[in-house]
């Protein structure tokens, strides 16, 4: 039986180790967890610069200024910063211009503090790329809160080169504005229940992803989604008639990929659209997914009436949610508006539904899609029990 080699790499000192790390690629430092237990721990310390006490988030701007990835005593990729005794913030620099910042509490029981929140970018006069510092093009921001998010905005204020902002987990948020004029093109909000109020001004955006309930959205300058996803299944957040929908349309109205909920249609856009049912349609839509909390009949003779204004859909995702929102008053939906000739969706080809255990709600939607799709058109109906 042949003895087993020593290990003489994990036998080295720690210093020694983090030292060699260090002039790694971060995509094959990354992998050195993998090697062993003691190495877990080695790249959490590799990763790792922590202050402990009497923290200032405006460390954070000199982390991201001072870092070089081909320094190894400045190539850091992790931040944690505390900020007194229940709170602290950790940043990350990812590969691919990726920063993430989250914060954290200790005292689990305080209620957040509700706030509003801006956040602007300085993108109108460019400004000379530095070959040191880390250049920021995604920011996700977990969980900034009453106290924090004025620092975060000041800091978000010199990434001129911002291209991609998520935010999430901002309990306290009631009002949102975003002033990004020509960088930002993704956008993407969840997990923010106060949210009533979100200002979008950005001609350049061509992904938005809201989840959540629905807030009053306020469109500043026009701009045209290529992706747009509203999973509002919660339902409405703001108060009686205070959604203008008309600006909300066209920006999503050349959409090529779609997600919205049945209540947004019948309860927002079908009353904003009656008296024009004939000429306006989804053209360039090609994928829909769309979410429900049943398949009854009534039910599905919306989506059957939303179909007739998406002629180039090829690809249809139903997910049924018993706990998506629904109007208090059921609100009845005539699916034979306008011409049906004009609206077949001429390429569908694939219809999932997903989240339904019966049999009976596949049988009652291949029924209703009979009534758009031509006899001879080759169709792929998938369900979750099939």
């Amino acid at each position: 039986m042949s003895e087993q080699k020593p290990d003489f790499i994990s036998s080295l000192p720690l210093e020694l180790l983090l030292y060699i790390i260090s002039f790694l690629p971060f995509d094959s430092a990354r992998l050195t967890p993998f090697v062993s237990t003691r190495f877990r721990s080695v790249w959490n310390q590799a990763l790792l610069v922590a202050h402990t006490h009497n923290g200032s988030i405006e460390s954070i701007s000199r982390f991201i200024h001072n870092f070089d990835e081909h320094v190894p005593s400045k190539n850091t990729r992790k931040l944690e910063l505390h900020l007194g005794k229940s709170t602290f913030v950790s940043t990350i620099l990812a590969p691919n211009n990726v920063m993430h910042m989250s914060f954290f509490f200790s005292d689990g029981s305080k209620e957040e503090d509700s706030f509003c929140w801006r956040i602007e970018t300085n993108d109108h006069i460019p400004r000379r790329v530095e070959s040191r510092g880390f250049l920021v093009k995604t920011l996700c921001l977990d969980s900034v809160y009453s106290l924090t998010h004025e620092v975060v905005s000041s800091m978000v204020l010199d990434f001129s080169s911002l291209e991609n902002l998520k935010i999430c987990g901002c309990k306290g948020l009631t009002s949102l504005t975003i002033d990004s004029p020509t960088k930002l093109i993704h956008l993407s909000i969840s997990g923010c229940p106060k949210l009533r109020c979100l200002d979008i001004r950005s001609s350049k955006l061509k992904t938005l992803h809201y989840q959540g309930f629905l807030p009053t959205i306020k469109i500043h300058e026009h701009f045209n989604l290529t992706n747009a996803v509203f999973d509002v299944r919660q339902g409405p957040r703001y108060c009686n008639n205070d959604l203008d929908i008309g600006p909300l349309l066209l920006i999503i109205k050349n959409s090529q990929s779609l997600t919205l909920c049945r209540w947004m249609f019948e309860e927002l856009i079908k009353p904003s659209i009656s008296s024009s049912w004939t000429s306006f349609k989804f053209y360039k839509l090609h994928e829909l997914r769309w979410i429900d909390n049943s398949m009854k009949q009534e039910k599905t003779n919306s989506l059957i009436s939303f179909l007739k204004l998406c002629p180039s859909v090829e690809r249809i995702f139903i997910t049924i949610d018993s706990n998506t929102y629904s109007s208090k008053e059921e609100t009845s939906v005539d699916i034979d508006y306008g011409s049906n000739h004009a609206r077949v969706p001429r390429n569908l080809e694939l219809v999932k539904l997903e989240g339904s255990k019966s049999e009976e709600d596949k049988n009652r939607l291949i029924l209703a899609l009979q009534e758009i799709v031509n006899i001879d058109q080759p169709l792929l109906i998938l369900s979750s029990f099939s």
